[in-house]
């Protein structure tokens, strides 16, 4: 007995400190102040434009997102102004409050404290579950919805569980509103609620139709009314195409195409594993591992949040519907950090059993490390800051005329917030040559400037500025993060 609650003392200390470091993470990170880029920026001049009434139709910047995200955001933009703090509030504050219960959806789901701990501790530590946290998109509610649904299903606590039905019916019509993803959550959802109906009475299974019915009735409407006939549908379809996943499973086009999401998911823009020290076939070892304990164990009710999401995700890829791409699926880190967490669960009693104590925490240190430790590293991310740029502007070039490529919807909206001096600005298009740039800025008699990213190849003009190099033409050059300013003399 007394080792047992002092097994349990030490998982509610583990829980503790997990959660005051993760909540402490997700603060610091909001509270730095980095500033917007352009996907934020171009979803905010929408807030700095218009109200509720005009966020309802097509936004501006070929911009869109659930109502009663936008709706929530410009709340929260009334009361507190259009600083990038308060744009990002309504997503920060659903990810911040709902970040505790992803410990108690695993612990009830796998029952197993070890799994759920290790899960939480990853999921805490991730850069971009962090970084989206706060964050001008509804990707970070997307995951907030999937840990709300998933608690809620399986909640022990008497106050939730006889409250359950009712707490369903409101958070799914809510997550309808809130997020993009909410038909394949609550797909599964409702999957998971048709395995458990063995054990349940007639009653029970009514219930669980009139939840569904709710569900079904502000889905629909909200199609019809937001999503139905959208005028940038087919735009988006054709950006994101390279993100659509190929019909035929058995191509050398889906191999392609798997594999390079295998690495943009568990390596380079989601969850940040390090490849180093064999560890990609260990992560191997460890998700084919939790995905057998699934099968040995007969939980296959936790396939509803694991296997089953991913595989409708990528469907409806394949429809054309939505991207299998890292941010738009960071809704699905969960169901790979469960999986994961299950299979090193696995391997450490096996190891500690059957071998030593030692090589087992040596393993599990050295896999926790490799999935942790370049998130920490990235830890605050702040690499996207236009400030430094705008700062030399103002000090140096307060009334230079400036062509802006790709950061131009974010100097508009330090325009709009009053950050920036220079309002003497044009837009030009992305991917033009030199001699349409010559073109576009004929008319400059005096030096002007440029503001791009730096990484030239971003926007298109790598072209132009080796040609200004090799002109001669550029005076002076500014570079910071990912943007940079460069002034130019004209060529005439």
């Amino acid at each position: 007995m007394k080792t047992i609650k002092n097994k349990n003392n030490l998982f509610k200390a583990l829980f503790i400190l997990i959660t005051a470091v993760g909540l402490g993470m997700r603060a610091y990170q909001y509270l730095i102040g980095r500033s917007l880029w352009e996907d934020e920026a171009h979803l905010a001049l929408n807030f700095v434009w218009f109200g509720y009434k005009d966020l309802a139709k097509p936004l501006a910047n070929f911009q869109s997102a659930p109502i009663l995200f936008l709706f929530s955001v410009e709340t929260f933009s009334r009361l507190f102004g259009i600083g990038a703090a308060a744009l990002r509030f309504f997503p920060f504050i659903v990810s911040f409050l709902s970040y505790p219960l992803f410990y108690f959806f695993v612990l009830n789901i796998t029952r197993n404290k070890l799994t759920a701990i290790f899960a939480y501790l990853i999921f805490s530590l991730s850069i971009s579950v962090i970084y989206y946290s706060s964050e001008l998109k509804p990707y970070t509610v997307d995951v907030s919805f999937l840990i709300v649904i998933g608690y809620l299903l399986t909640a022990q606590n008497q106050f939730v569980a006889r409250r359950r039905n009712t707490f369903l019916a409101i958070a799914g019509c809510l997550g309808i509103l809130c997020t993009n993803v909410s038909a394949i959550i609550l797909l599964c959802a409702g999957g998971y609620m048709i395995s458990g109906w063995r054990t349940k009475n007639s009653s029970s299974r009514r219930k669980d139709v009139m939840i569904w019915a709710s569900w079904a009735a502000v889905f629909f409407s909200n199609f019809y009314l937001f999503i139905y006939h959208h005028p940038y549908a087919d735009w988006m379809r054709q950006i994101w195409s390279f993100t659509f996943s190929p019909v035929n499973v058995f191509s050398k086009e889906f191999a392609a195409f798997i594999k390079v999401r295998i690495d943009d998911t568990f390596f380079n823009g989601l969850l940040h594993f390090t490849g180093d020290y064999f560890f990609s076939y260990i992560l191997l070892l460890l998700m084919l591992t939790g995905i057998v304990k699934i099968f040995f164990d007969r939980r296959y009710m936790i396939l509803w949040f694991t296997i089953i999401p991913v595989l409708l995700h990528l469907f409806i890829s394949m429809m054309k519907l939505y991207p299998f791409y890292f941010r738009f699926i960071l809704y699905l880190v969960p169901a790979f950090i469960i999986l994961i967490a299950m299979g090193l669960s696995a391997i450490a009693v096996f190891l500690q059993r059957r071998v030593h104590i030692a090589v087992a925490a040596a393993f599990t240190i050295y896999c926790l490390c490799c999935m942790n430790i370049t998130s920490l590293k990235l830890f605050p991310k702040h690499d996207v800051d236009i400030k430094p740029v705008l700062n030399y502007i103002n000090e140096k070039y307060p009334n230079t005329k400036i062509y802006v490529t790709t950061p131009h919807t974010v100097y508009e909206y330090y325009q709009a917030v009053g950050y920036v001096k220079n309002n003497n600005i044009e837009a030009i298009d992305w991917n033009i040559s030199p001699v349409m740039f010559y073109s576009k800025t004929s008319k400059e008699k005096q030096h002007y400037l440029l503001l791009h990213a730096m990484d030239s190849n971003v926007d298109g003009y790598g072209a132009v500025l080796a040609d200004i190099k090799a002109k001669g033409l550029s005076v002076n050059n500014f570079e910071d993060k990912t943007y940079a300013v460069t002034e130019i003399r004209p060529a005439n």
